[in-house]
């Protein structure tokens, strides 16, 4: 392993949603703020798109724990590949509630009782579904969409977060009624050149770093080659710096950073 001959106390880009890693860029921050506020205020529907590995899961649970505990009541579904009946039961379980499997009327009395007794409470209720473009069917969307019906004292009982990749657009357009409940629609985007520069230099100093251990055209030539996507640069930079303690180099510069992406294709 790189850990001591780069002398950093944790590995820096691994690609799973660490809390010490979070970047918070401007973008990142406003995007942030934006789900935050529409949750808090009970927008209703609320969706979140992005390429693929541009950090929509990190910014999801980031905000999922920012979020008060007594007030919140959470059900986060990573698997939607369900059924309208099954999404419906997921939803149930994950809210702890005791509801028949086979009978949808169950499941909605259930589900209605719960969400009511929150409010009561003071308490919300939030489903946030990631990857939401795998929902298989419509017939899942619209099942969610009447959701959104129960409502008291004109507020939503639930709040629905669908997270996906841009396909999820296409795919709630289908669906007019929904369509027109979504309160609030943001698009995380790659991250620009000046981004991605902080991005490596923020986990390189989170994991330990203390001193300066790639050139500014070893940045750049990563930027042309991963066009700001976290979940790439993450991929090139760990391979760059195993490559790098192999060649015992002591620093991360163009040519490496080449040879690396000519040795593993990403």
């Amino acid at each position: 392993m790189y850990l001591e001959h780069w002398k950093l106390n944790l590995f820096p880009f691994e690609n799973t949603a660490d809390e010490r890693f979070f970047f918070k860029s401007k973008t990142h921050s406003t995007l942030h703020e934006d789900l935050q506020d529409a949750v808090l205020r009970r927008k209703g529907a609320i969706a979140l798109t992005g390429d693929i590995g541009c950090g929509k899961t990190t910014i999801i649970q980031r905000l999922l724990l920012n979020l008060p505990e007594d007030r919140f009541d959470i059900a986060l579904i990573n698997y939607p590949c369900l059924t309208s009946m099954e999404m419906l039961f997921e939803i149930c379980q994950q809210l702890g509630l005791n509801a028949n499997k086979d009978d949808r009327s169950s499941m909605l009395h259930a589900l209605q009782k719960h969400l009511i007794n929150n409010a009561e409470t003071g308490r919300d209720t939030l489903v946030c579904i990631d990857e939401a473009q795998s929902i298989p069917s419509l017939e899942t969307f619209e099942e969610l969409r009447l959701l959104l019906n129960f409502q008291l004292g004109g507020r939503f009982l639930m709040s629905l977060l669908f997270v996906g990749q841009p396909e999820l657009e296409h795919k709630i357009a289908e669906i007019p009624q929904l369509q027109q409940r979504i309160a609030l629609h943001v698009n995380l985007q790659k991250m620009q050149a000046q981004d991605t520069t902080r991005y490596i230099l923020h986990r390189l100093r989170t994991a330990g770093c203390t001193q300066p251990i790639l050139t500014r055209q070893a940045v750049e030539k990563i930027y042309q080659h991963t066009t700001g996507i976290p979940r790439r640069i993450n991929h090139l930079m760990d391979r760059c710096l195993l490559v790098g303690m192999r060649g015992n180099a002591s620093l991360l510069d163009s040519k490496l950073v080449e040879t690396t992406m000519q040795r593993y294709p990403c």
